[in-house]
């Protein structure tokens, strides 16, 4: 990755001098970054609940759509990823979604959660595939401009603290005519389980509401029986 070099145990990002510690794989952005609002409370809670989310949401997907893969089709099916594609995914959490993906791709995987993206890493391994993690803010990528193919965010961007500012990320990082795709759970759902903590966050707006104007070829729909709204759009 261009960004970076490598360091004797660290890696150092190469514009600013300061380095930063790897885990494993993963090259982690936020010691040195104080987490506020919705992205801190989030980061505590995945920490948590990492060990168990696989678990969780094979069993959802189960009892909503027959399987896991008949779920996670329902938007990954709008991706076109070809052979040699950069691909990078927003919220990547365990990385449920790159075994369905072409493996012939360059993935990256951005999240705020370091048990997550622990976990993710184990199942990258046990895939035999490779894919560069990142512990990092959606609203803060450290990529440069116009790197990717591709750019997906599935799950997480209902609780993003700006929203609209990683939608401004996601275009950033992305090359011209690039598919962008966000999908997160309907506002909908969400008022069925407003009582939940889990849920309390933030008040669900329209996806495309944060979309600037000159965005291409927008799509909105509802997929997985209403559970989920799934966005679409190119960056000119």
């Amino acid at each position: 990755m261009q960004y970076f070099k490598e360091g004797k145990g660290e890696f150092l990002q190469t514009q600013t001098g300061i380095k930063y510690p790897i885990y494993g794989n993963i090259i982690c952005l936020l010691d040195n970054i104080s987490l506020t609002g919705n992205n801190k409370n989030y980061q505590k809670m995945y920490d948590r609940f990492s060990l168990f989310y696989d678990f969780s949401t094979r069993i959802y997907a189960r009892l909503k759509s027959g399987n896991e893969r008949n779920r996670l089709m329902q938007y990954l099916s709008l991706l076109d990823i070809n052979d040699g594609n950069r691909v990078i995914e927003i919220s990547i959490g365990t990385g449920r979604n790159i075994k369905y993906l072409n493996p012939n791709a360059e993935f990256y995987g951005i999240d705020i959660s370091l048990g997550m993206l622990k976990q993710c890493q184990k199942k990258i391994k046990k895939l035999n595939r490779e894919i560069i993690l990142i512990q990092a803010e959606a609203e803060f990528l450290p990529i440069k401009d116009s790197f990717f193919d591709t750019v997906f965010s599935a799950g997480g961007f209902n609780f993003f603290n700006n929203p609209g500012k990683a939608v401004i990320e996601m275009l950033r990082v992305a090359k011209s005519g690039s598919k962008i795709l966000i999908t997160d759970e309907t506002e909908e759902l969400r008022k069925k389980y407003s009582k939940s903590d889990f849920y309390k966050a933030n008040q669900v707006k329209n996806p495309t509401e944060y979309l600037p104007d000159f965005c291409k070829n927008i799509e909105y729909k509802e997929i997985c029986n209403g559970d989920l709204y799934v966005l679409t759009f190119n960056k000119p």
